[in-house]
């Protein structure tokens, strides 16, 4: 007798599993994570290349950006959430004392390093002048393939993995880095 297992029964299989509940956090934080995303990005863009505040016409379209335009980030968001999953890899649940639900204890742990991540990464001025011509400067006129792609490089660098699309499963690949040696 053979069983097949559809996704729909795997997920009641396993509602409990710590991906799962993890999973759907991050879902679920998406538009509150990805204004903030956003806003620490023109912040820093700010700080990197306008640090007098001088007003000109790009730096009055930034200030006057409505955050109406998230989900072009929502890829890089999807890539950082799986980079996230992958190096918190443990999936046992754990007892929590506090009295929280697995749901908050997930939702809080991963808005803390979503937000130390975007720190890091807005660091380099061409990841935040990517981010800006995503949200800020992306009219819908321009085909935008190859900022996103720049992105997911400065990710992948910076997190020394590849993350890999095929027909809607993700994967992670680990870089390693090349050594040079001495001539």
């Amino acid at each position: 007798m053979y069983y097949i297992v559809t996704d729909e029964l795997l997920q009641q299989s396993f509602e409990k599993d710590r991906n799962v509940i993890l999973k759907a956090a991050q879902e679920v934080s998406f538009a509150d994570l990805a204004q903030l995303f956003v806003e620490k990005t023109i912040e820093k863009y700010t700080e990197l290349f306008n640090p007098l505040r001088l007003v000109d016409d790009t730096f009055q379209k930034i200030m006057d950006y409505p955050y109406d335009n998230t989900q072009e980030i929502k890829g890089i968001y999807d890539n950082l959430c799986v980079t996230y999953r992958y190096k918190n890899s443990d999936n046992q649940l754990e007892i929590i004392w506090d009295g929280s639900t697995q749901e908050e204890k997930y939702t809080k742990e991963w808005s803390e390093t979503f937000l130390s991540w975007v720190n890091d990464l807005t660091n380099n001025p061409s990841f935040v002048k990517a981010i800006l011509q995503l949200t800020v400067f992306n009219d819908g006129d321009r085909n935008l393939v190859f900022v996103r792609n720049s992105i997911k490089a400065i990710i992948n660098e910076h997190f020394e993995i590849k993350i890999l699309t095929r027909k809607g499963v993700k994967k992670v690949v680990v870089l390693k880095k090349k050594t040079k040696k001495a001539a």
